[in-house]
C-alpha cells in the first residue's frame, strides 16, 4: 500500500511539474508575441493545485478538532499526541485557533488581533503562555467569549485602527449582539437572562481597551514523535449551541483532511442538535467522508450501557459510516501513556497513591487497578496497562485516523488530478476559442500575396505610362513635324489656294474672301478644340486602362486671334486702296496729270494680305496654345498617375502589412494548435492517473 502510494504520489508530482512547465512556456510565448496570456484566467485552479502540492510533498495530514462544551477537546488532543500540551479541565477556549505541528523545539508563534506576532521559546514559557491564553479567565467561562471577541471586540478594534481612532462600540452593536440567536443559545449554563447579558456587557467594557491583546491564532511547534511528524492538529474555538462555526473555523474545515467532532457520551442526551447543525455546514457537507464523531468520557458508563449508547449512536447518526463513529476516554489514554513510563507495577502503585492523596486520581483507574493488578487481579503491569487501553479505545482512533489518513492522501492526489484535468480543459477551451477568433478575423496570406503581385504590376504599368505612355500620346502632336503644325500649315495653304481663285475685280470678291476667311477661322477653331478633345480622349483611354476613373476635368483653350473683325479690316484697308492714276488733259496740247482713284483689286489684295498675315498669327497662336494645352495635360495626367502610384503604394503597404500580420497570426494559430494538442495529451494522462487512484480510494 505504502509503495503503491509513493509511486502514485511521485507520478502526481511529475504531472504537476509538467503542468507548471507548460504554463511557464505558455506565458513566455504569449509575452513574446505581445499578447495577454490566458493563464491569468485559470489562476484559481493553479492556486488550489499549488497549495495541495505543498501538502502532498510534506505528506501533511491536517485534523481539525471541534466539539460541544465539556466534550474534552484539549484532553483528547493531548491524549492523541501523548503529551500534555494544552490546558485541560477548562470549559472553553478563547477565540483563537490553536495549530499544533511538528517542530525541532517547543515554540509558540502567537498572532494578536492587531496583527502583531510574538515568538515564545522554552518549555516553561510556552506552557505558561498556553495556560494564560488557551484557557479563559474563571470569571467569564459561562459566557461565549470566542463569539464576543470575534464579532465585537476584534472587529471594532480593527475598525478603529484603520481610522486611527480610539475603539468605539455603540450600544446598538451590543444590543444586536445580545439579541443574536447564537448568543442567546450559548447560555449553556442557564444563567438568568439579565445576569447573562450584564456579564457580557461587563466583559466588553472591561476588555475593549485591551482588544489588541486578544490572541487570534496560536501556532504550537513541538518535537512530536516520528510517527506524528506529518500530523497537524487544529483546535478550533468551540461550536456554538446551535452547531454554527465562525468564518475562521469554516476556512480551516474547508482545508482539513479529517474533521473530529467531540461529544460527551454521558451526562446529557445522546441526541445532538449541535452536531446535526454542524454537519449541515457547507464546508462540513463537502467533507462528510472526512468527518468523525468521537463520543468522549467512555469510562463514565459501564460496558453494557456503553454498548447500548453506541447502538443508539449508530441509529441517530446514520448519515455517517459506522467506522466514523468512535468512542474514547481521553483521560484513560493519558493514564496509559503516563503510567507506561514506570518500570514496575510497584512504581505505578506508588504513583497512584500519590495521585489519590492529591485527590487527582480518577475512580475508573482505581477500579481498573483493583481488577487487574490488585486484590482481584494477578499483579501484572501489562494487564493493568492493557485494561486501561481498552477503556481508552484510542487504538480505534489511531487505526481509523491512520487508515483515513492514507485514504485522505489518496483523496488529495485525486483532488489535485481532478483540478489539474479541469485546468487543462478550461485552458484548452480558452485557447480553442482564441484560435477560432484568429481564424475568423485572419486573411489568407496566399490571396494577399496575389493582391500584392497585382498591385506591383499596376505600379510598374503606371510608372511606364508616366515615363513613356504620356509622351507617346503627346509626341505625334507637337514639334516641327508634329500633327498640329503640319495640319495648320495645310489649312493655311489650302486657304491661300482658295483665295487665289477669287476674282478681285468682281463686286462680291470681298464677300467671298470674308466667307472663305470666316470658314477658315471656324476650321481653325474646330481644329483647336478637336485637338484638345482628341488628346484628352486618348489620355483618358490610357488612364482607364490602368484605373477605373472618370476623365480629368480641363478648361479648353482658344486662340486669342480667332475673333476676327472682317468689317473693320475692310474699312481700314479701303483707305489704303487708292492708286495714283495718270491721265492727259487737253485736246491740242495734252498734259499728263495724276489723280487718286479707289482700286477694287488693291483693296482686295490689301484685305487678303491682312487676312493672310492675321491667319499666320492665328496659326502660330493655335500651335502655341495647343502645345501649351498638351504640356498642361501631360503635367495633369502625370500628377494623376503619380497620385495613383502613391495610392497603390499605400495599398501595397497596407496589404503587405496585412500579409505580414496574417503570417504572424497563422504562426500563432499553428503554435496554439500545437499547445492545445500537448495540453490534451497531458490532460489525458492526468485523467488516466486519476482513474487509477479512484480505484485505490474505492478499495
Amino acid at each position: 500500500m505504502i509503495t503503491d502510494y509513493n509511486m502514485r504520489k511521485n507520478e502526481v508530482l511529475e504531472i504537476i511539474e509538467k503542468l507548471k512547465y507548460n504554463l511557464t512556456n505558455i506565458n513566455e510565448y504569449f509575452e513574446s508575441v505581445n499578447q495577454p496570456s490566458p493563464v491569468k484566467r485559470i489562476n484559481n485552479y493553479l492556486d488550489h493545485i499549488t497549495s495541495k502540492e505543498i501538502n502532498i510533498t510534506a505528506d501533511k495530514f491536517r485534523i481539525i478538532v471541534a466539539g460541544e462544551a465539556k466534550s474534552g477537546k484539549s484532553t483528547f488532543i493531548n491524549a492523541y499526541l501523548g503529551v500534555e500540551l494544552l490546558p485541560m479541565d477548562v470549559k472553553q477556549c478563547t477565540s483563537s485557533i490553536v495549530e499544533i505541528k511538528y517542530g525541532k523545539e517547543f515554540k509558540i508563534i502567537a498572532t494578536y488581533a492587531d496583527d502583531r506576532v510574538q515568538n515564545i521559546l522554552g518549555d516553561r514559557n510556552c506552557k505558561e503562555f498556553l495556560m494564560c491564553n488557551a484557557a479563559l479567565d474563571d470569571s467569564y467561562r459561562d459566557i461565549p467569549v470566542p463569539t464576543i471577541n470575534e464579532e465585537i471586540l476584534v472587529k471594532a478594534g480593527k475598525r478603529a485602527k484603520k481610522k486611527n481612532q480610539n475603539i468605539y462600540i455603540s450600544n446598538k452593536e451590543i444590543e444586536d449582539l445580545l439579541k443574536a440567536s447564537e448568543i442567546i443559545e450559548a447560555n449553556i449554563h442557564n444563567l438568568p437572562a439579565d445576569q447573562y447579558k450584564s456579564k457580557i456587557k461587563k466583559y466588553i467594557n472591561e476588555k475593549k481597551s485591551q482588544w489588541s491583546n486578544i490572541v487570534t491564532k496560536i501556532e504550537v511547534l513541538f518535537p512530536l514523535p516520528e510517527a506524528l511528524k506529518g500530523i497537524e492538529i487544529i483546535d478550533s474555538p468551540g461550536v456554538c449551541a446551535r452547531g454554527g462555526v465562525s468564518e475562521l473555523t469554516e476556512k480551516y474545515i474547508t482545508h482539513a483532511d479529517a474533521i473530529v467532532f467531540l461529544k460527551p457520551i454521558s451526562g446529557q442526551a445522546l441526541e445532538s442538535t449541535q452536531f446535526n447543525q454542524f454537519m449541515k455546514n457547507m464546508s462540513v457537507e463537502r467533507n462528510k467522508k472526512a468527518l468523525f464523531l468521537v463520543l468522549t468520557r467512555a469510562s463514565n458508563v459501564n460496558e453494557t450501557e456503553l454498548n447500548r449508547l453506541m447502538d443508539e449512536a449508530y441509529k441517530q447518526f446514520n448519515m455517517l459510516d459506522k467506522d466514523n463513529i468512535l468512542v474514547v476516554d481521553s483521560k484513560a489514554e493519558l493514564y496509559v501513556k503516563y503510567l507506561s513510563t514506570f518500570s514496575t507495577l510497584d512504581e505505578i502503585k506508588n504513583e497512584l497513591i500519590k495521585l489519590n492523596d492529591n485527590k487527582t486520581l480518577d475512580d475508573f483507574v482505581t477500579a481498573t487497578y483493583v481488577k487487574t493488578a490488585g486484590d482481584f487481579g494477578n499483579g501484572d503491569k501489562v494487564d493493568f496497562i492493557n485494561s486501561l487501553k481498552e477503556k481508552s479505545h484510542f487504538a480505534d482512533v489511531y487505526s481509523s485516523l491512520d487508515r483515513f489518513g492514507r485514504y485522505a492522501h489518496y483523496l488529495l492526489l485525486h483532488d489535485v488530478l481532478k483540478c489539474t484535468y479541469d485546468l487543462y480543459v478550461k485552458l484548452t477551451n480558452i485557447l480553442s476559442e482564441q484560435i477560432d477568433l484568429y481564424k475568423q478575423k485572419n486573411e489568407n496570406p496566399y490571396e494577399l500575396e496575389q493582391k500584392i503581385s497585382i498591385i506591383k504590376s499596376d505600379i510598374e504599368e503606371l510608372r511606364e505610362t508616366m515615363s513613356i505612355g504620356i509622351d507617346s500620346v503627346a509626341k505625334p502632336y507637337i514639334g516641327e513635324s508634329g500633327y498640329i503644325r503640319k495640319t495648320a500649315d495645310e489649312m493655311v495653304n489650302n486657304f491661300i489656294i482658295k483665295i487665289k481663285q477669287i476674282d478681285p475685280d468682281t463686286d462680291e470678291s470681298l464677300e467671298v474672301l470674308e466667307k472663305i476667311s470666316m470658314e477658315q477661322i471656324k476650321t481653325f477653331n474646330e481644329f483647336c478644340m478637336n485637338i484638345q478633345v482628341d488628346l484628352i480622349k486618348q489620355f483618358d483611354e490610357m488612364i482607364l486602362e490602368l484605373e477605373d476613373k472618370s476623365s480629368i476635368s480641363f478648361t479648353y483653350l482658344k486662340p486669342e486671334l480667332l475673333d476676327l473683325d472682317f468689317e473693320d479690316i475692310i474699312k481700314s484697308k479701303k483707305i489704303e486702296a487708292n492708286e495714283i492714276e495718270k491721265y492727259e488733259e487737253g485736246v491740242t496740247f495734252t498734259e499728263t496729270r495724276e489723280r487718286s482713284r479707289y482700286s477694287r483689286k488693291k483693296h482686295f489684295d490689301l484685305v487678303k494680305n491682312s487676312i493672310n498675315d492675321r491667319l499666320d498669327d492665328i496659326k502660330n497662336d493655335l500651335i502655341l496654345i495647343t502645345t501649351k494645352f498638351i504640356r498642361n495635360v501631360k503635367v495633369a495626367y502625370i500628377s494623376e498617375l503619380s497620385s495613383n502610384i502613391d495610392s497603390k503604394r499605400n495599398e501595397l503597404d497596407a496589404i503587405s502589412k496585412a500579409k505580414s500580420d496574417a503570417i504572424f497570426i497563422n504562426d500563432i494559430i499553428d503554435k496554439l494548435e500545437n499547445i492545445v494538442e500537448l495540453l490534451k495529451t497531458d490532460s489525458t494522462k492526468a485523467e488516466s492517473l486519476k482513474g487509477g487512484i479512484q480505484k485505490c480510494i474505492i478499495k
